[in-house]
């Protein structure tokens, strides 16, 4: 198997962690940051501390405007700041490389394929992980699991070698038949998740423990499944929930921490989005 190489759009938790696991496995990494960031990683690394991969320091390259072509581009930012961090990578650049993004939501597959083109392909990646500072990345579960798909623009011999390489760097990687699979599949439960952390200001353990808050998840969970089916993806609402309950008590989420520090969060991107489908198709979503 060809090493490939690789770029991350947005080297935060999520792009952090994937930058740093595939430098730690000898593939070749370039960050494409904010200045200030760029600066940081450049001189220091990413610190990486994980329950799962321990504790370790990865220096990969990290510019403020992709300078080549990569293999493969990940871009890992919020949807909320994904128009400006698009500037930072000219299309130009990237005629022969497959870009993956890894973001919360739907939406961002046609702002993507409108600037990048057909070479953009279906991720989502499931993971607790939360940044400290500008360069320190917590991984606080014990799983990392990325699912990547096309309909098929890109070959899927491509996506297989994009899903080796994420395997072999210790992040549990399939290719799955459709694009709309790998996009509801995390969405239905994230979006119940987040809504019901965010308003509750506990982590998950308490949502799942306390009866009205129980019952909201689930009612997210229902409407979250009913509009997923309809959009072509069945989901059953119990395997959803059991899914949920197999997670870690201590879970939070990166819209409850955002709103927590003030930031804006993805709320429309993830809730928003469940609920403009579930509109298209006729379903109320009152619990969303």
């Amino acid at each position: 198997m060809r090493k490939l190489s690789t770029a991350v759009l947005g080297p935060g938790a999520v792009g952090g962690f994937i930058a740093a696991m595939l430098w730690r496995s000898g593939i070749s990494v370039t960050c494409i940051s904010k200045e200030e960031t760029a600066k940081v990683i450049s001189k220091q690394g990413i610190q990486i501390e994980s329950v799962a991969f321990g504790n370790f320091t990865a220096h990969p390259r990290a510019v403020v405007q992709l300078d080549h072509e990569p293999d493969v581009l990940f871009i890992t930012t919020k949807a909320t700041t994904l128009r400006e961090a698009m500037k930072k990578a000219d299309p130009n650049l990237l005629a022969g490389a497959i870009i993956v993004p890894l973001l919360n939501g739907l939406e961002h597959m046609q702002i993507l394929r409108a600037h990048y083109g057909k070479r953009v392909v279906a991720g989502s990646i499931s993971i607790e992980v939360s940044r400290r500072g500008v360069n320190k990345v917590v991984h606080g579960t014990p799983f990392a699991r990325v699912k990547l798909a096309s309909d098929g623009d890109v070959p899927a011999d491509r996506l297989e070698e994009i899903a080796k390489m994420l395997s072999n760097a210790g992040i549990e990687a399939k290719v799955l038949k459709s694009e709309a699979a790998v996009l509801w599949e995390k969405l239905v439960r994230l979006n119940a998740i987040a809504c019901t952390t965010s308003a509750s200001g506990h982590p998950l353990g308490f949502v799942k423990s306390d009866p009205w808050w129980r019952k909201q998840l689930e009612g997210c969970v229902h409407e979250g499944a009913a509009v997923a089916t309809a959009e072509g993806v069945k989901t059953d609402p119990k395997t959803v929930m059991a899914q949920i309950d197999a997670l870690p008590d201590t879970l939070t989420t990166s819209m409850q921490r955002d709103i927590s520090a003030g930031r804006e969060p993805e709320l429309d991107a993830i809730a928003g989005a469940v609920i403009r489908a579930g509109a298209r198709h006729g379903i109320a979503c009152p619990t969303i």
